[in-house]
């Protein structure tokens, strides 16, 4: 029947319209992917700025909390060489290193033979 076969040769042009817009797509999707890779390293040649170097993060008061850090990096034509970040120090920290043991441990002695030999 023609119908069928009508049919059948639209469907056909259906599956390649979707088929080429799904390539389209990718392709894109691919040419915007490219060009946000490239003006990364356009920035890194029009400036000689270096990578920064962060200070110790110091407490506003005490010994842990918020504070400040300061960031520097080279470069003799860069437009910001300094700044100024906030940071925060944990105030739990002191136990991840054993500040407030449970138990004091003492200095050894020497071993003895009479009370632990198999130790020595």
């Amino acid at each position: 029947s023609s119908s069928g076969l009508f049919h059948q040769q639209k469907s056909r042009r259906m599956f390649t319209a979707a088929l080429l817009a799904f390539i389209f797509i990718l392709a894109a999707i691919g040419t915007t992917e490219a060009g946000k890779k490239e003006k990364p390293e356009k920035k890194v040649k029009k400036s000689d700025c270096g990578e920064w170097q962060w200070s110790v993060c110091v407490p506003t008061s005490g010994d842990c909390g918020l504070g400040t850090r300061e960031g520097t990096r080279p470069g003799a034509e860069c437009k910001q060489t300094m700044k100024t970040q906030r940071c925060k120090i944990p105030c739990n920290w002191k136990k991840q290193f054993g500040a407030e043991c449970k138990y004091q441990f003492q200095a050894w002695g020497e071993c003895d033979l009479n009370t632990s030999p198999s130790q020595c």
